[in-house]
């Protein structure tokens, strides 16, 4: 499972999964319009039909191949959450301060983060979730197919030393009299083989015939002659290595019945290109006609092994070569080129139609990036706010929250919490994984976001876990006088420290732990259209130091919150779920994921750290001598101002007996870390009565 997630975060992979797909239209398109070709071909140059077949054949790797790599070779650069908070930020600094703040959280929901939280539709995340499995499937079919290629070739070698031997001077010198004719400049060897049941060219270097012992009894020398011809003919063509360049396209798109149909009639055309060379060596159609059906006939006379060789189809061939098949009216070949290429320009239109509007989907943070965009996007939103007037606060990011079975009090205490911060809030119970409220569910659920600061509980958890450092080592950190533990630095959030406890615990570890934790992959609440998040694979994060503050990993509050409870109830990853019925209320039944392999010591350091922030550190400010919360603060920055604009606190109470978690995440111009801890202390103290066990949770 962990390598799938790895996968799911390559972008490589992800572009694989989706050319796939789009190979599927892409493939068919190309088949259909080839039928089209050979129709208005049909009577043609058997050349031109075999270079068109090829030319489709080639295409329908191609296309889906361009796909994949245009849509996987180019992550998106930075975390596009923070880009756009960035830019929105600057673009509300040139606006009234006032009219900015009123419009700030409206602002940002009118426009997807990226294109998972684009695909709020729940078609569109489930097919994200597949990808990788599809893909999976796809590589189990090209290696198992592989395998058989595998296994043919090694045979096919077998077939030139076991059972077969040299045919006689005559048949040689007249083999070599064919080849002058043919121009093949290359020696070609002939064998009588016990193993064949037709005549068979193998071999591209070094080529030799093989020629069934039936052959010489049951067709006359000149029938044997034409079928000579005919092998030395492919030899002519190097149509041995043709054919097995075709068979790495089947195998590649194994899954297209379309393709199958495609390279079915590139070997038909392939064998009426050789007849027409016999033809034209021998000079007697008749003769080559006869002998066609005579091998036929021989070969079905005897049973037994065969080579899986296609000679296309008998019927058609002789009658082609008799000239009896009835020919309509023959469309001109100019006629035939032009459609063909219509339709190879109309596929391409197609194909780029298709990446052009991925791309634009992919990068919606660029165009919020651009100060006039954002500058118009927030002025608009201003002055509908002004319409509106000042009452109207930020009720539409709440106005679609989906509220059956969630507990009315804990979503009213939430909202009169964030009293007019455009922001989101998750209450939970750690020990069950019932959810109590998700207010704002498209920011908590559907948008992903930089972890900032909370992420320096997992590197704080990977190094515990690993027993890399010490906990209760004093370390000493530039800007402060004294020197911190874990508990401290993770009380103040020093970055310094944790600049220097990354490496060494390393980027693979705390990405590894990361995934224990659930970030990187669905919760599996009950809401629809969850984002994954996405964790970056060691190779592809920055440094192991730049992991600690979040980035190149997008989570939501929802997996905040899960992970939260996992570090409050010991180790257990929940499944997070809202009852939707009183009965199911009433007897809510908690659904494990998976029990960390997380040693409870390393939690327990953890735990005193949160608790630490919240009665000496970056959340002091709802410290409460009567509850004891724990939490962690973050605070995502804009890079160019330096300004804190959005800010992040997971937290538990109590913290010796949890019974809430409460995630926190704001978003404005003056928000940070600190800030959304004080609305989350707001929770925990209208919510007393919960926490004390006096009151039903």
């Amino acid at each position: 499972m962990n390598i799938l997630f790895d996968l799911q975060a390559e972008p490589l992979w992800q572009g694989l999964g989706r050319g796939l797909l789009h190979s599927v239209w892409q493939g068919a398109l190309v088949a259909g319009l080839l039928g089209v070709a050979l129709v208005l071909l049909r009577g043609k140059s058997s050349n031109v039909r075999y270079a068109v077949a090829c030319t489709a054949l080639v295409l329908m790797l191609l296309f889906p191949a361009a796909t994949a790599w245009q849509l996987g070779s180019a992550p998106p650069e930075g975390e596009p959450g923070e880009e756009l908070i960035s830019a929105v930020a600057a673009a509300e600094s040139q606006l009234a301060p006032e009219a900015g703040a009123r419009a700030a959280g409206r602002a940002a929901a009118a426009g997807p983060v990226r294109e998972s939280v684009a695909g709020s539709r729940p078609a569109g995340e489930s097919l994200e979730l597949l990808l990788p499995w599809l893909t999976l499937t796809w590589l189990a079919g090209v290696l198992l197919l592989s395998a058989r290629t595998l296994c043919g070739l090694a045979y096919t070698r077998r077939l030139r030393s076991r059972g077969a031997r040299p045919l006689g001077e005559s048949l040689q010198e007249r083999a070599r009299e064919i080849s002058r004719r043919l121009r093949i400049a290359r020696p070609v060897r002939l064998l009588e083989s016990t193993l064949v049941r037709v005549p068979t060219a193998v071999g591209w270097l070094r080529p030799a015939i093989l020629l069934p012992a039936s052959a010489f009894t049951g067709l006359t020398p000149q029938q044997l002659e034409t079928l000579l011809a005919h092998e030395l003919a492919h030899v002519r063509r190097h149509d041995y290595l043709f054919n097995l360049l075709q068979t790495v396209v089947e195998t590649l798109l194994f899954y297209h019945p379309a393709v199958w149909w495609v390279s079915r009639q590139v070997r038909n055309e392939r064998e009426h290109v050789c007849d027409d060379m016999v033809v034209a060596v021998t000079g007697d159609a008749l003769v080559y006609a006869r002998a066609l059906t005579q091998m036929e006939r021989l070969r079905k006379a005897r049973p037994g092994l065969t080579l899986a060789a296609d000679g296309g189809q008998l019927r058609s061939r002789v009658l082609r070569l008799l000239g009896t098949r009835p020919h309509g009216r023959r469309p001109p070949t100019v006629a035939a080129g032009v459609v063909f290429l219509a339709a190879v320009l109309t596929t391409v239109a197609c194909t780029r139609a298709v990446l052009s509007q991925k791309e634009s989907d992919r990068r919606p943070a660029a165009q919020a990036t651009a100060p006039a965009a954002v500058a118009s996007a927030v002025a608009r939103e201003t002055a509908g706010a002004a319409t509106q007037g000042a009452t109207s606060g930020n009720a539409s990011l709440y106005a679609g929250d989906q509220t059956e079975g969630e507990d009315a009090e804990v979503r009213r205490v939430a909202l009169e919490a964030l009293d007019g911060h455009a922001g989101t809030v998750v209450v939970m119970d750690p020990r069950t994984g019932r959810v109590y409220a998700v207010v704002n569910q498209e920011w908590a659920l559907r948008r992903g976001w930089s972890p900032a600061s909370t992420m320096k509980l997992v590197t704080s958890l990977a190094g515990l876990g690993e027993k890399v450092f010490d906990p209760a080592e004093k370390v000493r950190v530039s800007g402060r006088a004294e020197r911190l533990d874990l508990s401290a630095a993770l009380a103040f959030s020093d970055n310094e420290y944790f600049k220097s406890l990354g490496p060494r615990v390393g980027a693979e570890r705390i990405i590894d732990y990361g995934r224990r934790l659930g970030l990187g992959e669905p919760t599996g609440i009950n809401y629809e259209g969850e984002y994954a998040g996405r964790l970056p694979t060691p190779r592809a994060a920055a440094s192991a130091a730049s992991l600690g503050f979040g980035e190149g990993v997008e989570v939501t509050p929802v997996q905040l919150a899960v992970l939260i409870s996992a570090v409050a109830n010991g180790g257990t990853l929940l499944a997070p779920r809202v009852p939707r019925t009183p009965q199911e209320a009433a007897g809510f039944v908690p659904r494990p994921r998976r029990r960390l392999d997380i040693p409870p010591a390393a939690l327990g350091q953890l735990a005193r750290g949160m608790v630490a922030a919240v009665e000496r550190g970056t959340a002091s400010a709802i410290n409460d001598p009567k509850l004891k919360v724990a939490g962690k603060t973050g605070t995502m920055v804009n890079k160019e101002s330096r300004e804190a604009s959005a800010g992040i606190f997971a937290s538990y109470a109590p913290a010796d007996d949890p019974r809430l978690a409460v995630v926190v995440l704001t978003r404005g111009e003056r928000e940070n870390g600190p800030g959304a801890a004080k609305i989350a202390g707001s929770i925990y103290k209208a919510l007393r009565g919960r926490l004390s066990g006096n009151q039903s949770n």
